[in-house]
């Protein structure tokens, strides 16, 4: 956009400013005061992203009054207006002025002025903070981030009262300038991190950033990976926990989802819902998650290789009832896996899209009726029926979404591989997928941490939940009483 100075006069500030929002009608221009026909004072802003009650209570009267007051003395009241409104910001550029509009503000705009005064008002309406949808806990805050950045920021400086948490800006998106806000602990942040962070968000060459995904894939390391890198989170407690371990979180307007970088694999596998537990309890939780883990990845997978080409390995009475189910069955035991799974999938997308009071009693009665019929009419076999039932369950202890949809994903080559080669070439299937998360680095630090360099306990708390006392990220001697409480 071309950046032009403010002219002094009104009439042709104005004109331009007519020109730039050509074709527009929710720019509206109220004139304050008026001379011989010429507009002495005029505000400017968007109907559609401007509160005007609040605009006529708290501003026009006000500013109304004043000029006419002020005849005979305008200069003095214009070099007190600053003063006067308070959260005024001079705009000497017109680009500044378009922008401070689209942004929700009110410009004014005076006679003989070289500058503009942008006027920040409660704008439009916004969602009202909730429990996160996706993100639930049993124990723990009930906030969740909403789609305003401002409340977003306010949830995490409410939680990080110290002046060691900053804030950088950014504008991203040449017709949107949609705000970015990088958030980090000055006192815990990896300098080299931050650095890493700044310059990838600087690179970004979008025309409208509508969501955090955008950015979350613009800056990722390996962008064909089908493993997430950057964490998303809708909740500011886990936000709070990110930057209390020296990470940089990433704040987009318009979104209800901040990104944490850098992110490791084992980071998708824990619930902000284990820093509320005992700990014994939080790591039994973690145990668990590792072994739907690999049930989610694997179990269809070791089902088809062992009945193929391995019956030798299954116990002879399970063996005997395996074959007494497969009788009759037309299909191949990949065939059947891959029936079941793909309508499991199906069923799974079904229930997200369906209305939420009709998506919940579908996708169960759906389940429930496919999986009889089809065994009752001799499609699929019990076991088989079972396993997909299981590693569909064992996919919904993932915490993150992101990270089940990658395993799910991963499932059905690895489903291939096992009905072509059995159990080796099952097993050079899960050592592909291990050489690419070691090989994976993300932001700089590497997917899967082994060593960093400070020690093997810092290494040791990414995986196990110490006793509170005795985690590194405690601090001794910063308690204190308030001195209104004393």
């Amino acid at each position: 956009m071309k950046s032009d100075p403010i002219d002094s006069c009104v009439d042709n500030v104005l004109n331009e400013l007519y020109r730039r929002f050509k074709d527009n009608d929710l720019l509206i221009v109220r004139h304050l005061d008026m001379e011989e026909g010429h507009p002495v004072a005029s505000l400017a802003y968007l109907s559609a992203i401007v509160d005007e009650k609040s605009l006529n209570r708290e501003l026009v009267g006000t500013l109304s009054d004043d000029l006419q007051h002020a005849k005979g003395r305008k200069d003095a009241f214009y070099a007190e207006l600053m003063n006067r409104l308070g959260t005024a910001k001079l705009l000497p550029q017109m680009e500044e002025v378009v922008r401070f509009i689209v942004n929700a503000g009110i410009v004014l705009f005076v006679e003989g002025r070289i500058e503009a005064y942008g006027i920040v008002l409660p704008g439009y309406e916004t969602r009202a903070v909730e429990e996160p949808k996706i993100e639930v806990n049993v124990r723990g805050p009930r906030e969740g981030f909403t789609e305003e950045l401002q409340k977003n920021l306010g949830m995490v400086y409410r939680r990080l009262k110290t002046p060691d948490l900053k804030s950088v800006p950014f504008h991203i998106g040449q017709q949107s300038q949609t705000k970015v806000t990088v958030l980090y602990l000055e006192n815990r942040v990896d300098e080299a991190v931050l650095a890493e962070v700044k310059t990838r968000l600087n690179a970004v060459q979008l025309n409208v950033l509508i969501d955090s995904a955008q950015l979350e894939e613009w800056i990722q390391d390996s962008k064909y990976s089908p493993l997430p890198q950057i964490m998303n989170t809708e909740r500011p407690d886990r936000v709070v926990a990110a930057l209390n371990h020296g990470k940089t979180a990433i704040l987009t307007d318009g979104t209800p989802n901040a990104l944490i970088a850098p992110s490791s694999f084992i980071d998708f596998l824990h619930s902000s819902e284990d820093l509320y537990e005992r700990f014994y309890f939080a790591n039994f939780l973690r145990i668990l998650r590792v072994i739907t883990l690999f049930i989610s990845l694997l179990g269809p997978s070791l089902y088809i290789a062992l009945t193929t080409f391995h019956m030798e390995m299954i116990p002879t009475p399970l063996m005997l009832a395996f074959l007494s189910t497969k009788a009759g069955i037309p299909f191949p035991t990949f065939i059947e896996a891959l029936i079941m799974e793909i309508a499991f999938e199906v069923l799974r997308e079904a229930s997200l899209r369906l209305p939420r009071v009709l998506g919940q009693s579908v996708s169960i009665v759906g389940a429930l009726i496919i999986g009889e019929t089809a065994v009752d009419s001799g499609i699929v076999s019990r076991p088989m029926v079972i396993v997909v039932a299981m590693t569909g369950i064992a996919s919904f202890t993932i915490p993150q979404f992101s990270t089940a949809i990658s395993l799910r994903m991963l499932r059905f080559p690895l489903m291939f591989v096992a009905a072509s080669t059995g159990v080796f070439g099952l097993a050079l299937g899960v050592f592909t997928i291990l050489v690419h998360l070691c090989s994976l680095k993300t932001f700089g630090k590497h997917y899967i941490p082994l060593f960093d360099g400070k020690g093997w306990r810092n290494v040791l708390e990414r995986y196990i939940l110490f006793p509170i006392q005795h985690r590194n990220i405690q601090t001794s001697g910063t308690g204190r009483q308030d001195d209104e409480a004393r």
